[in-house]
């Protein structure tokens, strides 16, 4: 028996409610985060998220990584003192301007990245397993499609 089978008609949310795409991610983001949870996903997404810029461009400011994330610059300064503290990243002076620091990504952060590769795709397959292959990519290019529309960050389709 399903989760979904679990419920009776009166515990059900309204049609009108499961109409909502909006709704239904943000209810699915909950459940995806319950399931990171239980399952001990070692890194948090803003942590990898961090880790795999950083391995895509290169060293960075932090405020560069902000930008690209998307988050406050004093909320990108918690994560990288987490990072650091891991051995993850490492900062240190900006040639270019020693009032900045620029981050670096460790071989430990690399590592971590490479296993947390393997970890959250496993994960977001086991979570989404009600979802065929072809769907779950078609769920990944349709998110992708609606936030392309709002945000460049998540590149133009090519």
């Amino acid at each position: 028996m399903s989760r979904a089978d679990e419920t009776t008609p009166l515990q059900r949310l309204p049609n009108r409610v499961l109409a909502l795409p909006m709704y239904l991610m943000l209810a699915l983001t909950r459940e995806g985060y319950r399931h990171a949870v239980r399952s001990q996903v070692e890194l948090r997404m803003p942590h990898y998220v961090v880790l795999a810029l950083l391995e895509d461009s290169g060293p960075c400011s932090q405020k560069s990584v902000a930008e690209r994330i998307g988050f406050d610059k004093s909320d990108v300064t918690k994560l990288m003192n987490d990072l650091e503290d891991r051995g993850l990243v490492r900062r240190v002076d900006d040639p270019e301007d020693l009032r900045r620091h620029r981050v670096t990504l460790t071989a430990k952060g690399k590592h971590q990245l490479e296993a947390s590769d393997r970890e959250l795709n496993a994960s977001m397959r086991t979570f989404l397993s009600a979802l065929s292959a072809v769907e779950y990519r078609q769920l990944q290019q349709l998110l992708l499609k609606a936030i392309r529309a709002h945000d460049a960050r998540f590149g133009d389709g090519d």
